[in-house]
């Protein structure tokens, strides 16, 4: 395996190839952690209905979009990925939040 070079030292498609692999292994960590997160606040929800909390997805996304924005990447496209991880991350939370009250149904599988 080549060792992890910047964009701009890449030689190969390979050298370009370690770099992806590699930062797509970073993403799945940090969504790990993030989910890690998103567990951790269900203990502070009073109720499975106060989870999705769409006034806090309004404020996320706008933010997101004006990250996306200063670092002049595509908006839309970052509001819908960033879309897809919140609902995905409530989904989660309304499972797990579930599953610590012992109201778990046996058919939902969790991450």
């Amino acid at each position: 395996m080549s060792a992890l070079k910047s964009p701009r030292d890449c030689t190969s498609l390979n050298d370009v190839r370690v770099g992806i692999d590699s930062l797509d292994r970073q993403i799945f960590e940090a969504l790990r952690q993030r989910l890690e997160y998103v567990k951790a606040a269900a203990q502070f929800k009073p109720s499975e209905e106060s989870i999705p909390a769409p006034e806090r997805v309004l404020t996320m996304l706008a933010e997101r979009r004006e990250l996306a924005e200063a670092a002049g990447y595509n908006v839309a496209f970052t509001e819908e990925l960033f879309r897809q991880i919140i609902e995905w991350n409530i989904q989660q939370q309304i499972l797990h939040w579930r599953a610590t009250r012992g109201q778990a149904n046996p058919t939902e599988v969790q991450a």
